[in-house]
């Protein structure tokens, strides 16, 4: 191999690998729940005061720029009602990003909607915000919506259907996946190194008292400060540990055996500035930003212990009613971990249920129980599957879950064949139309 060969395959390995994209599906989920949470919470009246033109700033008093950098939606918005509705699309979308439903082109519409109110008022923006424009960015190029979202669990819903419930098509590997984590990871550790000798330029780092400014400022601070004001040593310690890591981060971040040192140094650091100072959107923000480099094993070795703490669950479904295919299919997508394993009693009977019970209910088998059936079955499997927490307020609300809860499947259970036959009715004249 040549010198340029080398150099080629060096390039490659840093910044193209056939690697799944979960890192950056965890970060899409973060990103995309701070998007919603953070505008959902603006009144229409502050929407209107903030960013229509009747309001504090109009288009007159800050001047548009005309640069596709500089472009805001808001800039075409004429009258009050049209500034409300762009706000509240632009909030659904943020969900639909968070969640994982039509990413591939929603992400897009939530990069641009977050720069047009960021180029419509900068005057209420500071550089968090600019780090979440850094991290939209590549998951824009990045093909994300693969994992942890409504468009995995739509495709694994349908495999299932298709090839059998056992089976679930392969977490999606990309180069270019992998080039946007590098790039994300990368400007981390600019944003990092530049904070880091920025703050060495400061007197009041230097001198050690940064942080009591910063702490003392009756807008962001909530921490009781008695205890510092007697120990100001551990002001000192803060400011210089804060230099510290900053400036050690892109250096040691990148190899193996510090990774987990530096990582846990700049997550401790965030989760203090949110309790000292309370800000809590700067800091998830950023960590979200650290858990680019969270490597994939990582994650892999957490679902692995998970599946150890959890017992192993089957499911007694059955097989010859079409709807409860179906649903255990729809069911089955949510469990990333694959931690549920399901019998088809008419083909498989179980040694532990007899028949005559499953024709009522499905059941579920949990080593050293007993078992479970109907709505108590999903009951105890919801909490114990992450991919099904969502549901978990249905089935734990006290009283309410199991009162109705009950009801409404017993109902579903005795009209499933009913149900079933309706299903095909409606694809059969669904493949007839097309």
């Amino acid at each position: 191999m040549t010198g340029i060969d080398k150099i080629v395959h060096a390039w490659h390995t840093i910044w193209f690998q056939d690697k799944n994209t979960l890192p950056l599906e965890v970060l899409r989920l973060g990103l995309g729940f701070l998007l919603f949470f953070n505008y959902v919470m603006l009144s229409p009246q502050d929407v209107l005061i903030l960013y229509s033109n009747d309001g504090l700033f109009s288009r007159d008093v800050v001047p548009e720029i005309q640069y596709l950098v500089s472009f805001s939606v808001f800039g075409l918005l004429d009258h009050p009602w049209q500034v409300l509705v762009f706000h509240y699309v632009f909030v659904l979308l943020c969900f639909c990003f968070f969640v994982g439903w039509q990413t591939s082109w929603v992400k897009w519409l939530v990069l641009l909607g977050h720069l047009s109110y960021f180029n419509r008022n900068e005057l209420l923006f500071y550089g968090v915000d600019s780090v979440m424009v850094a991290l939209l960015v590549p998951l824009c190029i990045a093909p994300v919506g693969n994992a942890l979202s409504v468009d995995r669990i739509r495709q694994v819903a349908k495999h299932k259907i298709a090839y059998g419930l056992d089976q679930r098509p392969a977490l999606l590997n990309s180069y270019r996946g992998f080039a946007g984590q590098r790039l994300i990871q990368l400007q981390m550790a600019v944003i990092y190194y530049s904070s880091g000798v920025s703050k060495l330029r400061g007197e009041t780092w230097l001198q050690g008292d940064a942080p009591w400014i910063a702490i003392t400022n009756n807008e962001t601070a909530f921490f009781p400060l008695g205890m510092f004001a007697h120990q100001y040593w551990m002001i000192q310690l803060m400011a210089y540990g804060t230099i510290l890591i900053e400036i050690a981060y892109p250096f040691f971040i990148w190899q193996h055996k510090t990774r987990p040192y530096v990582l846990a140094s700049a997550l401790f650091l965030h989760v203090s500035i949110a309790v000292l100072l309370g800000m809590y959107y700067f800091a998830t923000v950023m960590v979200f930003g650290h858990l680019a480099f969270m490597r994939r094993e990582w994650y892999q070795a957490a679902g692995q212990w998970w599946k150890r703490k959890v017992s192993r669950m089957e499911i007694i479904y059955d097989g010859a009613c079409g709807f409860c295919k179906n649903s255990m299919a729809l069911f089955l997508a949510f469990d990333g971990l694959n931690q549920i394993q399901t019998r088809n009693y008419r083909s498989d009977p179980s040694p532990l249920v007899p028949q005559e019970d499953l024709e009522h209910a499905l059941y579920t088998v949990v080593e050293n129980k007993p078992p479970l059936a109907g709505f108590d079955a999903y009951r105890y499997v919801v909490l114990r599957t992450p991919g099904t927490w969502w549901f978990a307020p249905l089935y734990y609300i006290p009283i309410f879950s199991r009162l109705i809860g009950r009801a409404v499947y017993r109902w579903i259970a005795d009209h499933r064949q009913q149900l079933s036959a309706g299903l095909f009715r409606s694809r059969k004249q669904t493949s007839k139309l097309s």
